[in-house]
């Protein structure tokens, strides 16, 4: 009786008109605006917590281990790593990758303009796919391409800035205790829109910065240690921490491990930011959400008024009326809920492909608003909604048990 009952009120059977009908639309409208605008919320936050990690991971990796001095601002000192250093790390059950590198400050002049930068120096063990992803031009170069240990990879705010494509020729300058000079060809030019990265990283040969700066095949400016998952970036920062406390006794070196958090503690507290605005908008939709459906069921209630005192008088107990119409209720959650789905999906997928919402590199790190659309969090975010939105309809259902039949029916 109750399904039958609720299905006649909400207008569903054939030749049947809801009488609340404006209700239940604005009910159904702020159930859908209020979850499209949640999807919307977490899918740019979840977008921009993603991307901007990915980029500081593809620039760094999850865990860097360098010389203590260099992390408290003293002289550059090496990092000696043996092959039984690399394999020791390699064996962690966390780590994935272990690519050394040395990174020294240079500038590149040329005939219309001149800046500085910092290079850095790869080996084959470097993890090309992020750098390759991004390029726009060119690229590594390769065993046939002849150039030895002589090119440079640029970024595109670099290059324009220089007025240099691939195939050039970039006279670079070091600083050490000397100025050097050496030409460059440049092979690749990428574009990651992290502009905070882009006007500040080339890439070139680690072998040619050894060199330069006079040190053994086996120093490096650091270690940069890709983990299997980022979650336990903790967990895998204690490992490397481990590894690298028993080499100390071995070496008298004193080194620095720190993970990405340490060394963009700045970016990812501006993330967190992030997240306390999110609970703050979801919390503010639901409260939406929830007072229209509430305003909605009451309107209903109060014109259903003489309905519900004829159920009382032919025996419905208020628990079986309240029954009623929170199973209305549910129709139009539901209802709502699938609406704000599609909405909310379909906007996501729109900017996710098309790009709509432009963004200013230099401020947000991005050129464009990130999506990203997880069904983990989405099917939550649903079941979440509906059990809340439920929740709150037991307040104006508690109105019927005040409703008496003797006065209501009069109104018929």
């Amino acid at each position: 009786m109750e399904k039958f009952l609720a299905r006649r009120l909400y207008g569903r059977d054939e030749g049947v008109k809801g009488g609340s009908r404006p209700a239940i639309i604005i009910a159904t409208a702020g159930i859908a605006v209020g979850l499209a605008v949640m999807i919307l919320t977490l899918a740019v936050t979840r977008g921009f917590k993603s991307q901007i990690r990915d980029k500081v991971m593809g620039f760094s990796q999850h865990i860097t281990v360098t010389n203590l001095r260099v992390g408290m601002g003293t002289v550059e000192e090496p990092v000696p790593c043996t092959d039984s250093t690399f394999q020791a790390l390699l064996s962690l059950s966390l780590v994935e990758r272990v690519q050394p590198y040395v990174s020294d400050p240079c500038i590149v002049r040329t005939s219309e303009a001149f800046h500085g930068f910092i290079l850095k120096g790869v080996n084959e063990a470097y993890d090309r796919s992020f750098l390759n992803h991004y390029m726009i031009q060119g690229g590594f170069p390769q065993p046939q391409d002849s150039l030895g240990n002589n090119w440079i990879i640029l970024s595109r705010t670099i290059s324009d800035m220089l007025g240099l494509e691939v195939g050039s020729k970039a006279d670079v300058y070091f600083m050490q205790g000397q100025v050097r000079l050496r030409r460059l060809t440049v092979t690749g030019i990428y574009e990651t829109g992290f502009l905070e990265y882009d006007r500040m990283f080339g890439v070139t040969e680690l072998l040619l910065l050894q060199r330069l700066n006079d040190w053994e095949p086996y120093e490096y400016s650091g270690l940069e240690i890709g983990l299997t998952d980022f979650h336990k970036t903790d967990e895998g920062y204690l490992q490397v921490r481990d590894v690298m406390d028993s080499l100390e006794e071995q070496t008298d070196e004193d080194y620095l491990v720190q993970t990405m958090y340490d060394t963009h503690s700045g970016l990812f507290a501006w993330l967190d930011v992030l997240d306390m605005n999110v609970w703050i908008i979801l919390a503010l939709m639901l409260g939406i959400a929830g007072f229209t459906m509430i305003s909605g069921l009451l309107i209903i209630i109060f014109e259903r008024t003489a309905t519900i005192g004829t159920l009382k008088s032919m025996g419905a107990s208020n628990n079986v009326v309240r029954g009623i119409f929170m199973r209305l209720a549910s129709y139009i959650i539901l209802k709502g809920m699938i609406i704000g789905n599609l909405a909310g999906l379909l906007i996501c997928l729109v900017q996710q492909w098309f790009h709509i919402v432009p963004l200013d590199p230099a401020n947000y790190y991005l050129d464009s608003v990130p999506m990203q659309v997880g069904l983990g969090w989405l099917v939550i975010l649903n079941m979440v909604m509906f059990v809340l939105s439920m929740l709150m309809m037991l307040i104006p259902s508690a109105v019927i048990s005040r409703i008496v039949p003797s006065k209501s029916i009069r109104f018929e």
